[in-house]
Formats: C-alpha cells, structure tokens, sequence
C-alpha cells in the first residue's frame, strides 16, 4: 500500500525566515554587471540581509530567471523547479509533490527572504509563477544562519515589485489538450511617492491523463510608498485559486501478481470523474524599512499566509493479474485541511569600519504561529469497492460522504516559533573574508496528530562559519560549516514523536567569473550526516503512519555554469552526483536520482533580429525502489522496481516581431520519451508526453 495513504502528519518546523542569496552580483572592480541567471542581468539583494554577492557566498547558488520562466513557459513552480539543476521534483500524484536536493527533501521555503515552513513536508496543488522575478535555490543547509532545516537546500520566492516607470503587458497561450493562459501585469507610479503593480492570471484545461483538468485564477497587488525620504512602507496580497477534477491520490500499480512490471499508456489514471482537489493560497504582508544613516536601517516584516485545500479522492490498491487487470480494490475519502501561518520579523543590518577593513552585520528576532486543522472523512458503507478488470476507465460511482463524519485522521495543531540570530562578515583582509552566525530556536508544539498526541518541544542553537579567499581577481576559494537541527512529528509504535533530527554539513568549493564577469562557473563537494531521520516502516490497525530514526549520510559534488557566456547565448547548466548511505554504509533513498544533468540554453540569432531560440536537456540515472505485492498464489512477495536512466529534451522559439509584440513556441519532451515520474512510493504514474504551445505577448 501507497505509504501517504491516509498519511500520519508529518511536521518540518523550520522558522526559514533568514537567509537565501542573491544570484547575481557586480565585480568590486568595476561597474560591470555579472549575469549569474540565464536571461537576466543586474544585482540584487532581495534574497540576502549580508548583502551577499554569488561569490561571497560559501554555497551553491542557483537561480531561475525571469527571463528563463518566460522562454521555457515555465508557468508552474513544479516546472520551474524540475529545470533548476540539483533538484529534483517528485511528483507523486497530480496535486502532491515533494522536492530533493543531495539526498534529502526541501522543506527550506522564503518570499522575498522571509520564511514559510513547510509543515507537512509536502506541497498541495498546482502553485503559480506569475507574482515571481525570479526563483533561487541555495544548496546545503539552508543559508547562512536559519540552521533549522534540512541539508538540501533553500527556495526563495522573489516578487515582482513595482516600478517607477509605467509598464504593462497581455500574454496569450494556447496548448494542447484545450489548455488556456491570459496573463496580465501592470505596474507603475501612482504618484510622486507612491508606486504599484497587478498581476492577473486566468489558466485551464484538461489534461493527458485520462479525466484530469485543471483551473487557476490568481490575482496580485502591492504598494510601495515612500513615507519619508528614508522610510518604505510595502503592503501586498495574493491569492492563488488552483481547482483540479480527476486527481490522482496514489498512482498507478507497477507489478502484476506473476511478479511482471505493468506497462500503461502514459494517459492511464486511477482517477475517477468525480474526484477533485481545490487549493487556495492567501498571502498578505507588509514591510517596513527605514534607513537610519548610509551604513544602517532597520525592517519590519509580517506575513500572513494562509493555505485551505478540500477535496474528494479515490485510492486504488492492491495487485492486478496481468491478463484481466483484476486484483484491485477502491478506498474513498474526502480530505479536508486548513493551514494559518504568521510570521513577524525584525531586524538591524549595517556595516561596521575596524581599520581599513568594512565588515557586515544584521541581528533579528523572528516569531513564527502556525495552526493546523485538518481531518479525514471515510466512507464506510460503499467506501471500499472490489475493482473490476476495467479499472483504468474510473467509472466507480460516486462516493458519498453526507455528514462528512471525521475519522480517526484527525489534526488540530497549534505551533509557535521563536528565533534570535546573529549573522557577521568580517573582511580580514581584501582577499579573506569570514562568514560567522548563530540562530536559537525555541519551537513549541501543541494539538493531536491522527489519534496521537502531538506535543513537542525543541530547543536548540545552531552555528554557521563560512570563509571566502579571492585567489586572483575572478577566482574564489569557499569554504562552510553548519550544523543543521529540524523538527519531526513522526510517530514511532507508540504513537510518540520521534523528536527532532540533528546533524551537521560542509562544503568546499571554488568559483570563477568567465566572459568579462557576465558568467561563471563553480565546482563544489559537499558532505552531510543526519540522526534520528524519520523512516517509514509501516502502518498501526488505525492505518497510521509509523516511523523509526535512522542515521543518514551523504556526500557528493556539484559543477555549475550560469550566465551570457558568449555574444547572445546565456547557459544555466549542472551536474550533481551524491551518494547517501546508513549507518551500515548499505545505499538509502535510492528513490532519487544520485546523477542529474540539466542544461538550458538560449540563442539569439544574428542573422534573424528578433528570433531567439533555446533547449533544454535533462538527465538522470537510473533509480529503483522496493515494492510489495500478492503474487497468485496469494503470498506477499516484495520485488525491486526500477526506472532506468532516460533524457528530456524540450525546445522553444520566441520572435520579436515589434518593440511591442511578440511570439512563442515551446515543445516539450520532443522525443515523446515514456518514464515514471517518481518512485517516491510504490505507485507511480507517467509524465507528460511530447506536447507544444503558442503564445503571444503584447507590451504596452
């Protein structure tokens, strides 16, 4: 069975309220630009309260570019996120999806540098990419200071802000299976002091999966005002509407009672008609920052976000005979789960002169509620059905859940947060640079998880150090240490939480600046270890989620290129190789990939002014999980389930026809390869075949 069939809670509480880092920077030697994300130059700050350039960074950085979201029509973040190279995106079901990077999940969220834990691990429905500038992941232990975390790596969601000259566009995209996409932004001065953009989308269709469509409404606004010559005050909202029918909860079986894998059309779908899956996300915040003097400000910083998902779901388990497809059985329920976070954030950044030297300083405290209410409802009358041979049509009748009487899955959690940290950058010399921080973490947790009780408390400080050595004006030597510490929720045969997961994480590496400084490339080993990691290991009779520590390691490197690396031709490629193991040394995980390659080019032909074309290739090696099943003999037998090795080539062509109006074509997956999307669990189901789009734009 399906492990997150009926899942037990499980809780990441990580206040990622700190630090992700920008992805591009300017040489201290000149007024040049480095472009550090395909598509895109300029420098920003947004993501990073040290001010931080790529190179005074001692991690990885990568960086998803506006220009890149746009060229590749990556208009979901699921999409955005596959590109970025060292990541992997995990799409267990239509609407549930994890995220990887080194071996571990990424539970390490931010807007604008200000955290939103993921507290149940694990992202609902289909999020958009419109409100976004760009989209950074910093690989290993979660940035700077935020040592709460997993040692995978940080998202950090950067809005769109507005601007002082007035802009705005339409965009138009068709594709096939009667998909369609308006978007619309504007932005601009509302008056000498004040400034503001909107952003609108509408995007529906159906689906190469049998019975699934999806539909998106999402709506964006925010305010700049300059209150005085030296204070800011930003208030912004989103709301991202995101309702599917047809959803996937679990996936399709992958071996046959005689031990044989199956092999489906890639449309196959467990999915009735009549399930659906609505997620809605509302954000509201406000900043406010004020500059002190030219060396110091302060800011304030409170977030609203809240996250409401209902749906109704058919789960599909059991063996099937390889000649009548007969062996499987139905379980319904209807799922419903409400999430408020709140996030208020105040700290002091400046710089600091001792002798000849500028060092950097920021201190803050962070406090962080969460509730949780969420619950299972199960049909016990006509919630179990024997599947006939003619499954794949989903035709099961609909379930009914009249009184939508709650289970025993049932939460009601309340969470609080509270964090205080110091993040320093002493510049020993011009060339050597120290990187020292700590963050202390008190988190609180109080409420029931599925019939177990769900109080914890955790407290702990985490240190970081980091150095940096310019060995010549475009090479930089890095060097970094964290200890890393995450809450859990996990439940072990008692019904008890596991406790928290502790470790540490180091990296080594080297970064340099090619093409005048509008590129660079790095090369990077990494190494991190893990106690008390939560490991699945079964269900109770209730169907509860039960989990044992284990102790976890991984090590592995990274080679990475970004940038305009030749006139009108950006690259953002990598290659990420790791290996995790437990504490006997035997491989773990082997789920993920260890082996990806991503590259993402564009072109802008000479010859053809206005023509642009790009590609995309991504590789992973081979993975394999192990899976359970009832042979014919009605035995339980286990068997190894692998997804060999395969490629991904998507292509795209955009053509400027005017200042003002533009085209695009973008066709993925051009070979029409088949393979499994994940083998995060024992059902998978396939990804997209070849399929294009046509899009136009119109700047205004």
């Amino acid at each position: 069975m399906n492990p997150h069939f009926k899942p037990a809670l499980a809780l990441s509480l990580l206040p990622l309220t700190f630090t992700s880092l920008t992805a591009s920077a300017a040489t201290e030697e000149s007024d040049v630009e480095v472009v550090y994300a395909y598509g895109e130059t300029g420098k920003t700050d947004t993501a990073t309260k040290l001010n931080l350039t790529v190179r005074e960074t001692p991690q990885n950085i990568t960086t998803m570019s506006l220009g890149q979201i746009e060229d590749f029509n990556l208009t979901k973040v699921n999409k955005a996120l596959d590109y970025a190279p060292g990541v992997t995106v995990e799409e267990i079901e239509t609407n549930r999806t994890y995220y990887t990077a080194r071996g571990f999940d990424i539970v390490n969220f931010q807007y604008d540098g200000v955290g939103a834990p993921f507290v149940s691990g694990i992202n609902l429905g289909q999020q958009d990419t419109a409100t976004y500038e760009k989209i950074e992941v910093i690989k290993g232990a979660a940035g700077l200071i935020t040592g709460v975390a997993n040692p995978s790596a940080t998202v950090n969601y950067v809005r769109k802000r507005p601007t002082e000259e007035f802009q705005g566009s339409a965009a138009l995209t068709l594709g096939q299976w009667n998909n369609r996409r308006i978007e619309g932004d504007v932005s601009g001065s509302l008056s000498d002091s004040v400034r503001g953009r909107a952003v609108v989308v509408a995007d529906q269709g159906d689906s190469y999966l049998d019975r699934y469509s999806d539909n998106t409404k999402l709506g964006y606004g925010i305010i700049e005002a300059d209150l005085t010559d030296s204070t800011q005050l930003s208030l912004g909202y989103k709301v991202d509407k995101n309702q599917s029918d047809g959803v996937l909860w679990g996936a399709l079986p992958l071996v046959y009672s005689d031990g044989s894998r199956t092999d489906y059309d890639v449309s196959t779908s467990t999915a009735t008609d009549w399930t659906f899956a609505n997620t809605t996300q509302k954000q509201a915040f406000v900043e406010l920052n004020q500059d002190i003097n030219y060396d110091w400000s302060a800011h304030l910083v409170f977030t609203r976000s809240q996250y409401d998902y209902e749906s109704e779901l058919f789960y599909v388990y059991g063996t099937p005979n390889a000649d009548t497809e007969v062996g499987l059985y139905g379980y319904a329920s209807a799922y419903d789960r409400k999430e408020v976070q709140r996030n208020l954030e105040a700290y002091l950044s400046g710089n600091l002169m001792i002798g000849e030297q500028e060092h950097q300083i920021v201190a803050g405290i962070s406090n962080t509620t969460i509730t949780v209410d969420e619950a299972s409802y199960y049909n016990y009358t006509e919630g179990y059905p024997v599947l006939g041979g003619d499954w794949m049509d989903g035709n099961t009748p609909a379930m009914d859940f009249p009184d939508h009487n709650p289970a025993t899955g049932t939460t009601d959690l309340e969470i609080t947060m509270r964090s205080v940290y110091l993040a320093t950058r002493w510049n020993l010399s011009d060339s050597l640079s120290i990187l020292a921080g700590a963050r202390t973490n008190d988190i609180e947790q109080k409420g029931v998880s599925y019939g177990g009780d769900a109080d914890t408390d955790a407290n702990k400080t985490t240190p970081y150090l980091g150095a940096t050595y310019d060995l010549t004006e475009d090479t930089t030597l890095y060097g970094s240490y964290s200890e890393v510490f995450k809450q859990q929720t996990f439940v072990n045969a008692e019904l008890r939480p596991l406790g928290a997961v502790e470790g540490d994480a180091t990296e080594f590496g080297v970064k340099h600046s090619l093409n005048d400084g509008l590129a660079s490339i790095s090369a990077g080993v990494f190494s991190s270890s893990q106690s008390n990691f939560g490991v699945f290991v079964g269900r109770n009779d209730a169907g509860i989620a039960l989990y044992e520590p284990a102790e976890l390691d991984s090590e592995g490197f990274e080679i990475e290129l970004a940038g305009e690396v030749a006139d009108n031709l950006n690259l953002s490629a990598g290659f990420s190789s790791f290996e995790i193991t437990d504490k006997d040394g035997e491989k773990a995980r082997t789920f993920l990939p260890t082996k990806t390659l991503d590259i993402s080019g564009s072109y802008a032909l000479p010859a053809i002014e206005g023509l642009k074309i790009g590609a995309v290739l991504s590789w992973q090696n081979a993975i394999k999980t192990e899976g359970s099943y009832t042979n014919t003999d009605g035995q339980a037998a286990t068997t190894t389930i692998k997804q060999d090795a395969y490629a991904l080539l998507d292509l795209s062509a955009q053509y400027q026809a005017t200042e003002a109006l533009g085209f695009s074509v973008n066709v993925e997956n051009v070979t029409d390869k088949k393979y499994l999307n994940s083998l995060y669990w024992t059902q998978a189901y396939y990804g997209a075949p070849r399929n294009i789009s046509a899009g136009v734009r119109w700047d205004f």
